[in-house]
């Protein structure tokens, strides 16, 4: 029990008052002076009578009265001994807030995280202000040691209302396992201890493994889970934006093809997709079913659109976006396209090459054909054919051993009969060469690649995988070799097979050898110009395999232009940036105003950017009044934060304890659905005013009988 006004029981004392009344008015007898004698036995009778304490009840009841109405006055209140919330008791109470971006989901006008911080303010309203209150905000895992029990409600109050989404999800375990922490640090052992999780129930905020080693809660703590999320939410998102060929860099002049995946959930949705870059766009109509992801493609004719070499910032949006979940209806990616490679081939005569320089000019490629000996500046091309080259000189070897140690790419393709061997076994061509050329061989009805025994891991054979899985025709009919150079096999680990015949001895069709600086020598066994009789059928176009082999070669030994990544996930990657020379002015401009850029140890790294869209990165010299973009790149939300799914509630309950979870409508007052946990105190007040008046009517019953006139005597 408690009292509001605890001093006034001090006029408890006034109980004693008509004991004392009774003491103070007792009169003394009084002498007569020559009574009669019957006078004197009355007044005998009247002042003993006076002197002797007759009516104790009436007494004892008047004593009741007065200590009644000063407990009255002093506001008694009787506390329930249940574990509850209450007004009068103060409490350490744990607030965490799940801040994933499904918390921006709307219902009516009202944002899922709107309603949970009205109803944390709720919560907070009827308490004493000597509470302790600890604010998280899972989102920000690294906020957590900054945070502490805050001095005030006033200053919570504050605290949530500061609270806003974030762009990617952190699960509320590492918030959880916070709050258990520091209830354990509490030196206050005797307040309740409350752990209020405020979310929305969805995947993205529940992560299982946080909760392996806490199967129930902590004991002494009462675990409250304000469950606002929808039961049937219903939505349209664009959660991913692929690259089919992998690549996110384009070659001047090629198609450029992206697929973007849109998924509805709740009820299936007609829409029409937009692909925007720059002012021109892309349309795709489309009709979702709920729960089956659709892929959309899109591809940019490169005639058409003639896009210029450089980064192309591009945007998907919905027509008509007008659903619960907003920041899921956009998605930015950005791509580059590059200047087409630079390939030199070499040839005796390059009128047999020409049907092979057709080849690689067809798979985009810039291809310049020089007779063997012509002068030639190597490092103009990122990459040297030598097809069919007799015999090359030691002149030629060294100008190319000279190249392909300065990091470039060089293939070499042994002519047919009239090949020289000792050319191709010359000490400068051993210093190129990844193997000596032994003799020829004949193989009928010829011999193929052996992609059967081959694990695909080397670099060369890695396009087999897509190959393999689109069924490309020259791996139904495999194309053969009749004819072809016997190498020997280097010990050498710089020397590497990456693909054999299957003959009996498995003779090498490719030999690569590896340089400093990234440099590479391939060397191929059959010959891929003109020769009569022909060496292999590698020209048969029913199976296309004379476009597949000069694909692998120039992808082996072009060098990418840019191998920088373009396309990020917030929260997962992020881009890194290293001071540049002469550009002491760096401005990063994004979806937030510009700023400029503090680099550290000469290095800027993008993790700390938290909205999605489409950033660019600016170097300016103001002294020479010169600038130029030093990176442009995209950041997204990550695709699962669109998934809608509710965690069920017998999950969260095996962890936090039966009865937890506690729905939330923005209809229901917070309070009303904790009614059984908040424990008000009973007011005694109207009780004891009524016992007053009862004692107030009964003493008034007794006083009248007791001090009724007798009649007088006669």
């Amino acid at each position: 029990m408690t009292f509001v006004f605890p001093f006034l029981l001090g006029g408890l004392l006034l109980a004693g008052l008509p004991v004392l009344l009774h003491f103070l008015r007792r009169q003394q007898p009084k002498p007569l002076v020559f009574p009669a004698f019957l006078f004197l036995i009355q007044k005998e009778r009247t002042n003993t009578r006076s002197l002797r304490l007759r009516h104790w009840l009436l007494l004892l009841l008047r004593m009741a009265i007065i200590a009644l109405i000063c407990l009255a006055l002093a506001r008694p209140r009787l506390l329930h001994e249940s574990f509850g919330i209450s007004r009068e008791k103060p409490v350490a109470m744990v607030l965490i807030f799940d801040t994933t971006p499904s918390m921006d989901y709307k219902h009516g006008e009202t944002t899922r995280l709107d309603l949970v911080k009205s109803r944390a303010l709720e919560l907070l309203e009827p308490l004493p202000d000597d509470c302790k209150v600890l604010i998280l905000d899972a989102g920000d895992p690294s906020s957590f040691g900054r945070e502490d029990w805050l001095p005030s409600l006033e200053k919570a109050r504050q605290r949530i209302a500061g609270l806003t989404s974030r762009a990617h999800s952190v699960p509320i375990g590492a918030a959880v396992t916070e709050a258990r922490r520091r209830f354990d640090a509490l030196e206050d052992d005797k307040l309740p201890r409350f752990l209020c999780i405020f979310s929305d129930r969805t995947r993205p905020s529940w992560d299982v493994s946080a909760f392996a080693a806490h199967s129930a809660d902590a004991p002494g703590t009462k675990v409250l889970y304000f469950d606002v999320g929808i039961e049937t939410p219903a939505d349209l998102a664009i959660t991913q934006i692929e690259f089919p060929r992998g690549s996110e860099a384009f070659v001047q002049g090629e198609d450029i093809e992206l697929r973007a995946r849109v998924v509805a959930t709740g009820q299936a949705v007609a829409n029409t997709l937009i692909f925007q870059v720059g002012a021109r766009e892309v349309r795709q109509a489309f009709d979702a079913e709920p729960g089956k992801p659709l892929n959309l493609t899109f591809r940019l004719s490169a005639s058409e659109w003639k896009l210029a070499p450089g980064t192309h910032q591009a945007e998907f949006r919905f027509e008509s976006a007008g659903d619960a979940l907003a920041f899921n209806n956009r998605r930015f990616v950005t791509f580059a396209v590059q200047n087409q490679p630079r390939i030199l081939v070499l040839a005796d005569d390059v009128k047999k090459v020409e049907r092979f320089t057709s080849y690689l000019r067809a798979l985009l490629y810039d291809v310049d054909t020089k007779a063997v000996g012509a002068k030639v500046n190597y490092q103009d091309f990122d990459a040297v054919f030598l097809v069919g080259g007799a015999a090359p000189t030691d002149a030629l070897w060294s100008s190319l051993q000279s190249y392909v140690e300065s990091g470039r790419g060089l293939c070499v393709v042994p002519g047919g009969d009239e090949m020289s061997v000792p050319a191709y076994n010359s000490e400068p061509a051993l210093k190129v060469l990844p193997a000596r050329v032994i003799d020829k061989v004949t193989a009928n009805p010829g011999s193929a690649w052996n992609i059967d025994a081959n694990d695909l891991q080397h670099p060369f054979m890695h396009p087999f995988r897509s190959w393999i899985e689109r069924g490309a025709p020259f791996l139904a009919m495999p194309r053969r070799a009749r004819a072809y150079w016997e190498v020997a096999k280097s010990e050498d680990k710089s020397v590497t097979v990456p693909v054999e015949y299957d003959d009996d001895k498995g003779r090498p069709a490719v030999v690569e050898r590896t340089f400093a600086r990234s440099g590479k020598v391939l060397l191929l066994t059959t010959p891929l110009d003109q020769c009569d009789p022909p060496w292999n059928n590698y020209e048969e176009r029913i199976a296309y395999f004379q476009f597949a082999l000069p694909s692998l070669c120039a992808k082996r030994l072009v060098a990418p232009q840019s191998d920088a990544r373009l396309n990020f996930t917030l929260g997962r990657d992020a881009p890194t940036l290293a001071q540049p020379a002469g550009l002491p002015k760096v401005t990063l401009n994004g979806p937030d105003a510009p700023a400029e850029i503090a680099f550290e140890k000469d290095r800027w790294n993008g993790d700390r950017l938290t909205r999605p869209g489409h950033y660019s990165v600016v170097g300016a010299n103001p002294d020479t009044q010169t600038s130029r973009v030093l990176a442009q790149f995209s950041f997204n939300i990550a695709p699962e934060e669109s998934d809608l799914t509710r965690v069920p509630k017998s999950e969260v309950e095996a962890v936090f304890g039966v009865g937890s979870v506690i729905a939330q409508d923005q209809h229901t007052p917070l309070l009303d659905t904790i009614a059984d946990l908040w424990s008000e105190p009973i007011e005694l007040f109207s009780l004891i005013m009524v016992l007053v008046l009862i004692l107030l009517a009964l003493e008034g019953v007794l006083a009248n009988r007791f001090y009724r006139q007798a009649p007088a005597d006669p």
